[in-house]
């Protein structure tokens, strides 16, 4: 076996520590262990570390912690699909008092929204590398540990008031 061979060599049956994953899914459920054995059987059958992410998504979405819209949806669907969390209690303002524009976008109805909660909690999308958002609800401590674990092991997670995505040109 050649040098690069052993500085690259992988094992095949060795597991990359996504102990990152579960941090993430006890923080955002507030430690629900039937969604973490739930995601530790899934993590067992997975190959990837993406395949682990989105498996991570899919139980946050089946059990209500996360809700996925489209990133042009309508006011109105973004309202509902907020609404259709279980930690959507964190947003403790009366939506209807702020100025959210029918002809805006996500990020400026999150942003707006995360600005009326005065850093108390945060509207946040965790990143699946598609055109949906995948939404969550957090309180403002949560948000800083799960941005920063995502960040840290090469994944997303922002508030929507940092996500500005551009239209494509023509």
């Amino acid at each position: 076996m050649g040098l690069f061979e052993r500085l690259f060599k992988t094992d095949k049956n060795e597991k990359k520590d996504l102990s990152y994953i579960y941090k993430i899914t006890e923080l955002i459920t507030n430690n629900n262990s039937g969604i973490i054995n739930a995601l530790k059987e899934n993590i067992m059958k997975s190959d990837s570390d993406d395949d682990c992410w989105l498996g991570m998504v899919d139980l946050l979405d089946e059990e209500g912690y996360a809700f996925g819209i489209d990133y042009k949806c309508e006011l109105e669907d973004f309202l509902w699909a907020l609404k259709q969390l279980k930690t959507y209690s964190l947003i403790d303002i009366n939506l209807s008092s702020l100025n959210l524009i029918e002809n805006e976008n996500v990020e400026s109805w999150g942003e707006e929204i995360n600005t009326a909660l005065g850093g108390r909690a945060y509207i946040c999308m965790i990143d699946i590398d598609s055109d949906s958002y995948e939404l969550i609800i957090v309180n403002a401590d949560v948000y800083e540990k799960i941005s920063h674990i995502a960040e840290s092991n090469g994944h997303t997670i922002d508030d929507l008031s940092l996500i500005h995505i551009s239209e494509p040109t023509r």
